[in-house]
């Protein structure tokens, strides 16, 4: 096959899923300024509303190995179908949800958009070239971010005239028109797509889901529960019990979920270690960011002008995403992920000592933000670049994975936090000492990370 006859098919491909991944990334900014007019329509306050960000990130963790294992057996393209059009679904019910909990549901439904990039990934490399495969995957990360910045600037000017309704129809129509695009490329599976023919590790899943939930609920309500209250105890016990009863599972199934070796590589941990901490601090801190910025024991600022205060963090995770791959041939991605890290860490110490005014949270969250794209982009690349083909979606399914447990965790860490020390300013200020330690970690991970370099550098 000809480099022009590959070429229009690679084009086709890309704009069904560029379609896609622009209504992803929108999905993943555009309710960040919406939690405060949420929370006044629904009479839910800071704690409840952290459920809005750990639910999806909770629900991409569980969901997204298990998609591409599905993937893996019975075709990307087939599957990608069936996670977008619940992700349009999800979109709907959070749309003409009539009360918080029916939101909420919708919300932990869309964090299945987690698995479109591992599935994304799969599909192109086994249709196309290595070479056609990086370029791809650039295309596709700048969709995703063009998609998070797009979201974020539409709500805020449908906020400020007042449209909330039409910010949140607006994924769902864009989603369906990505399964639209998606239907007409043809065939759900090839022969190289199904070639898995290993039965799904179903008792797997219900574990890691299961761990997972009840870790998850221990940390988000030990604050509000007590942390030695029965209550807590036992969802950690069961949890933990849980997860190391899947790792058992795990290592002794032929086909497991997730090959549990993979998380202990010794070159790719330090890689998933500041991915885990980047998550933490930027996507599960936006409530706390976003809570600060419009309450009155915080800046006290319209619900509208949260937007163009957060902007700056996402246009800085679009760019540097996007630059992150040249810097990487130029410097090395290890050195990438260490300057990620350390704009990362500067933004959290930043936050902490000055949180006074809009401008301060503008220009150090788009430090932040910054650093998270560099990681994001960095990451990805050093992940894919050290499996095989045939690894591709299950590789960055486990990457996925883990940063998604890193905004799960983030999200209800800082949610206890807030619960504990109360919504005033104490609170928020163990808040920001939390995210820069967290970060400090992050750092010290990326250091490990040049000192043993991986495969691209």
């Amino acid at each position: 096959m000809t480099a022009t006859a590959t070429a229009a098919p690679l084009r086709r491909t890309l704009a069904a899923l560029l379609v896609v991944e622009l209504f992803s990334g929108f999905q993943q900014s555009y309710f960040t300024p919406l939690f405060d007019t949420v929370g006044h329509r629904f009479h839910v306050g800071v704690a409840a509303l952290a459920w809005t960000v750990t639910g999806p990130a909770l629900g991409g963790a569980v969901a997204t190995p298990l998609l591409t294992a599905l993937g893996d057996r019975h075709g990307h393209l087939r599957v990608l179908r069936w996670t977008v059009a619940v992700v349009a679904a999800s979109a709907a019910l959070i749309a003409a949800a009539p009360g918080y909990r029916l939101l909420l549901a919708g919300r932990v439904l869309q964090g299945v958009l987690a698995g479109l990039l591992p599935l994304m990934f799969g599909l192109v490399r086994t249709r196309h070239t290595v070479e056609e495969t990086r370029r791809a995957i650039a295309y596709l990360s700048g969709g995703l971010l063009l998609g998070v910045l797009t979201g974020s600037i539409t709500a805020t000017l449908l906020l400020q005239v007042g449209s909330v309704t039409a910010v949140l129809w607006i994924p769902a129509a864009g989603t369906l028109l990505g399964l639209g695009l998606l239907r007409s490329l043809g065939p759900g599976a090839t022969p190289a797509e199904s070639a898995h023919s290993a039965g799904l590790d179903w008792r797997g899943a219900a574990l890691l889901a299961g761990g997972l939930v009840a870790a998850m609920l221990a940390v988000h309500e030990g604050g509000a529960w007590g942390w030695a209250a029965p209550p807590t105890l036992a969802c950690a016990l069961i949890g933990a019990g849980l997860l190391a009863a899947w790792v058992a599972a795990a290592r002794r199934s032929p086909a497991p979920l997730i090959e549990v070796g993979r998380l202990f590589r010794p070159r790719l941990l330090p890689v998933f270690a500041v991915a885990c901490c980047v998550h933490f601090v930027v996507i599960g801190g936006q409530v706390p960011y976003s809570s600060y910025l419009t309450r009155p024991e915080g800046l006290g600022l319209p619900a509208a002008s949260a937007g163009p205060v957060l902007l700056p963090a996402f246009c800085g995770m679009a760019v540097f995403s996007v630059l992150s791959s040249r810097f990487g041939r130029a410097i090395g991605y290890g050195r990438v992920t260490l300057l990620g890290a350390a704009l990362l860490a500067a933004g959290s110490a930043g936050l902490l000592l000055r949180h006074g005014s809009a401008v301060d949270f503008a220009v150090l969250l788009g430090c932040s933000g910054s650093g998270m794209g560099l990681i994001a982009g960095a990451g990805r690349i050093m992940v894919i670049d050290s499996v095989r083909a045939e690894e591709t979606a299950a590789a960055e399914g486990l990457f996925e994975l883990l940063v998604g447990l890193g905004a799960a965790v983030g999200s209800a860490v800082f949610a206890a936090v807030l619960a504990a020390h109360g919504s005033d300013h104490r609170g928020y200020q163990s808040v920001w000492t939390t995210g820069t330690a967290v970060a400090l970690l992050g750092l010290g991970a990326a250091v490990l990370l040049v000192r043993r370099p991986t495969p691209t550098d």
